[in-house]
């Protein structure tokens, strides 16, 4: 069945569009690898990227985040996280043209994609995160904060470790009961 209707003579009347990434639950790579194109980097180190992209197919713009680490005790495998944003046309202009960026995860409220275990990304909302997630979301860029401080300096000896890993305790969130 044909998603176009034709007219007498054969012309097509109406055309399928392609669908926004919104409208989708699921969002395969390969699908964001075919239609995203990068418009303008904005911020990038050895361990972040922020950049502009856009669907090619839709017109959409997205803030593209991706986070780059070697997962230690997984035999010391790199692993990226990526993570794409939403943008509405003025705020794409003002980032485009050097406004402040919208820094993950403290700046993003509402919902974007981001990749998971199998291949494709999936929609997160952290609006709906209670205050005990956005409490753990809070420890967890301050352990990455401090971890990537940790990494930029040289010669780290046992007690440095030591004392990174102390800084890290006092600011982990009390644990809580198990029933």
């Amino acid at each position: 069945m044909s998603d176009s209707l034709e007219d007498i003579d054969g012309k097509r009347l109406s055309a399928s569009l392609p669908l926004s990434f919104k409208q989708l639950r699921l969002v395969s790579q390969a699908e964001l690898s075919s239609r995203l194109e990068a418009i303008k980097v904005l911020s990038e180190n050895t361990t972040e990227l922020y950049r502009l992209v856009k669907d090619t197919a839709t017109g959409d713009h997205y803030l593209h985040y991706a986070v780059f680490h070697i997962h230690v005790a997984g035999g010391g495998v790199e692993e990226e996280y990526h993570h794409l944003l939403p943008m509405e046309h003025d705020d794409v202009i003002a980032v485009a043209l050097g406004a402040p960026l919208f820094e993950y995860p403290h700046h993003w409220k509402h919902a974007y994609l981001r990749n998971g275990p199998h291949g494709g990304f999936v929609w997160y909302d952290p609006s709906g995160v209670t205050s005990d997630e956005a409490e753990y979301a809070e420890a967890e860029a301050y352990i990455r904060e401090q971890l990537l401080a940790f990494h930029r300096q040289t010669n780290q000896g046992e007690e440095d470790v030591k004392r990174l890993l102390e800084a890290i305790d006092k600011h982990l969130p009390p644990p809580t009961e198990q029933h």
